[in-house]
């Protein structure tokens, strides 16, 4: 965790003294009071806190940047995989800086996949937010689940990069042919896409790519053809240290 994320309450009230967040300063980072760490407001500023007092609350002092990190123009469209599979996707486009993840039910995909408490109970919401601290970040990913893949792709708006990573399909490596402000991934589940969603992406005018000679699990290549894409966009911004 290298930026704890709280709530605009929070940053005035402190924290719970039995809160996992209080405890994991106290406990596990080995923090006193007067001890600093990064903390900020979800989809908000980040900041530098010292601590007042430990107990019965964690309280503490924010000095907060003045401006807030921008978010990456990268939505990744997901073909819904295992839940363990899905947990690490959520935590790595999280942290990478995706602005948005669409999992969408795949032709080739386990309906029985929805039935996880990682969806039913809302659990999902965890790994996103352990990713964004990860990154030391406040942007949290929208994140949204739709029934197709044409669905799915009825959901990006502007005009944008559009590539699908399929190494049976495709002819080259991710590259930017044209100018674009935005990217659009779209991943299937571990099986890969099937014909009719090939079908539904070539009509929405996206390109298809590989990432070389090895087939990748769906987490790696999220990440990976996520980073080569915001790369070529020339998205990404000089590291901002906190303070």
């Amino acid at each position: 965790m290298n930026l704890v994320l709280i709530t605009a309450d929070e940053a005035v009230a402190g924290l719970p003294g039995d809160d996992a967040r209080a405890r994991h300063l106290r406990e596990t980072v080995g923090l006193g009071v007067g001890g600093t760490f990064h903390v900020g407001i979800e989809n908000g500023l980040r900041g530098i806190a010292t601590i007042a007092t430990l107990t019965p609350r964690l309280t503490f002092a924010v000095a907060w940047q003045k401006s807030p990190q921008a978010r990456l123009p990268l939505t990744v469209l997901v073909g819904l995989p295992r839940p363990q599979t899905a947990k690490k996707v959520l935590h790595d486009l999280a942290s990478l800086g995706a602005a948005r993840i669409v999992f969408f039910e795949s032709e080739k995909g386990d309906p029985g996949y929805l039935t996880s408490s990682l969806w039913k109970d809302g659990e999902w919401r965890e790994h996103v937010l352990k990713g964004t601290e990860q990154a030391c970040s406040t942007l949290v990913p929208e994140v949204t689940r739709v029934g197709s893949l044409a669905e799915a792709i009825a959901l990006v708006g502007a005009p944008a990069w559009k590539l699908a990573l399929d190494p049976y399909e495709a002819t080259g490596a991710p590259e930017l042919s044209s100018p674009a402000s935005a990217a659009v991934l779209a991943i299937g589940p571990e099986r890969g896409f099937g014909d009719g969603e090939r079908r539904v992406l070539r009509a929405a005018g996206f390109a298809f790519a590989h990432l070389g000679d090895r087939i990748l699990r769906v987490e790696a290549a999220a990440l990976v053809g996520g980073a080569l894409m915001l790369a070529q966009l020339r998205a990404w911004e000089k590291h901002r240290a906190v303070g």
